[in-house]
């Protein structure tokens, strides 16, 4: 309880910080925009796997634009010591972890919000009856994503070429989430049902637990290197 408690308070003060200077959200949401947008014109409209491209290029997008928001969340907090006064305090290891966790999932999930029915139409996309598997893909394949990102974003800070790092290290391991993802989101779009993706949905329930719970099991060394 106590761990949740100091997460929360960790969360809220990010998500503060960004309610002030809207720079992470603002830098997601252009990206990933100028990602869908260019995609939409170039976007085989008549392809008989146009659902399929659709899903690879959202998911592009998303990726992408976690890996630019959490780095660029990580980075701010090393500039202004931040994460040594974090790594200071009494608070827990697995508090911090949670609580940035906690924080990215915030400002992804807004980026997402934003995105998802812009690139539906824009790519000219039908979810129909597939928009409950479609949301429960998203939700799933996020936060495996933001679980994973955030640990080995705390790791690639202390580099000089973080920038660059932490796709390198990111991408590779995020692979499977990205193939679960994709095909989840291909049945989604096709107006499939839950039913219809339940092995790739278990994938995703997997790989977000998994990734948590080593996030919350190294964070602490990773923190201390």
């Amino acid at each position: 309880m106590r761990t949740l408690r100091h997460a929360h308070r960790i969360a809220v003060k990010d998500l503060r910080i960004e309610l002030r200077t809207r720079d992470i959200l603002t830098a997601m949401g252009l990206f990933a925009l100028l990602i869908v947008v260019v995609a939409s014109f170039s976007f085989p409209t008549t392809s008989e796997h146009r659902e399929q491209i659709a899903a690879g290029l959202l998911w592009m997008a998303f990726l992408f634009a976690a890996l630019l928001g959490i780095g660029r969340s990580l980075s701010m907090e090393h500039e202004h010591g931040c994460i040594d006064a974090l790594v200071t305090s009494p608070v827990p290891r697995e508090s911090i972890y949670l609580g940035k966790v906690l924080s990215n999932l915030a400002f992804v999930g807004v980026a997402q919000l934003l995105l998802l029915p812009l690139s539906i139409v824009l790519l000219q996309l039908e979810p129909g009856r597939g928009l409950v598997l479609l949301l429960a893909t998203v939700a799933l394949a996020t936060l495996s994503l933001v679980g994973v990102t955030t640990l080995l974003s705390a790791m690639a800070v202390n580099t000089r070429t973080r920038e660059a790092v932490l796709p390198l290290l990111v991408i590779p391991v995020a692979i499977p989430v990205l193939i679960a993802a994709v095909q989840a989101t291909t049945i989604a779009l096709t107006g499939g049902a839950l039913a219809d993706a339940t092995g790739w949905l278990l994938l995703l329930t997997a790989t977000a637990a998994l990734f948590l719970l080593l996030g919350l099991a190294t964070f602490r060394h990773v923190l201390e290197e």
